[in-house]
């Protein structure tokens, strides 16, 4: 394994970034040029904290690393995400993806969003950019794990569905049943929110691709997919 060492850069050097540290990933925003950003999506690495950057911003849901470059004066907060009636307990992930799909959206109609991680969440914003409440259920990872550690004979299985067997609605295979199930929960508790609330969906979190083929096909519309929904957010609030 090779070793990065980070060196001294000057001021012009630096790059402005921006950091949420979620549940089970880390999310990046990066400035590369006047206006520019790039995002990823990485495994936790409070080494990267190292690497010489302005770190503009920061927001947490998930474990916060004691490091000094995570001054208190840069997180971001919720009193600081515009939007109406926000509750006290609500992760700034949500309250940052509700914004930034309501205004994408123009403010015509409210949103749904759906945010595929560790936990799924869905958050409903009105036309008038208002929080209305919501839904969480552990996210298809969650409920893979769940399954084998709490049996003795279900197996842990990649989230992935890569065998084109498994768009069958009934598989055969053991793991792919589990992985089929999974899927169908989740489309299904989505499909239901938006019967009741039949606004655009706007589809982001890192299971969102196992998500996004069966969900269009039973809606029969389109899914906003956009990956980067957070932390555009967030660049946008700060910039």
């Amino acid at each position: 394994m090779c070793q990065v060492s980070w060196v001294m850069a000057s001021s012009e050097d630096l790059r402005s970034r921006c950091l949420l540290i979620g549940n089970s990933r880390w999310h990046w925003a990066e400035q590369t040029g006047d206006s520019h950003w790039v995002y990823q999506h990485e495994a936790a690495a409070p080494e990267a904290l190292e690497a010489p950057s302005d770190l503009l911003s920061w927001a947490a849901v998930g474990v916060i690393p004691n490091h000094p470059g995570l001054q208190s004066s840069k997180r971001l907060n919720l009193s600081a995400i515009p939007l109406q009636g926000i509750p006290p307990w609500l992760g700034i992930d949500r309250a940052l993806a509700g914004w930034g799909a309501w205004r994408a959206n123009q403010n015509r109609v409210g949103v749904l969003v759906v945010d595929a991680g560790t936990v799924l969440s869905l958050t409903r914003i009105s036309a008038d950019g208002s929080f209305s409440g919501g839904l969480l259920a552990a996210g298809y990872g969650l409920q893979l794990r769940a399954m084998s550690e709490a049996t003795a004979g279900l197996t842990e299985t990649s989230p992935f569905v890569l065998d084109p067997k498994e768009a069958e609605t009934f598989p055969f295979e053991t793991q792919a049943a589990m992985r089929s199930g999974v899927q169908q929960s989740l489309v299904g508790l989505i499909r239901q929110a938006h019967a009741q609330s039949p606004w655009p969906i706007w589809l982001c979190g890192g299971d969102s691709p196992q998500l996004l083929p069966k969900l269009q096909e039973q809606l029969g519309m389109e899914v906003i997919h956009a990956p980067n929904l957070v932390m555009e957010a967030m660049v946008e609030l700060i910039s």
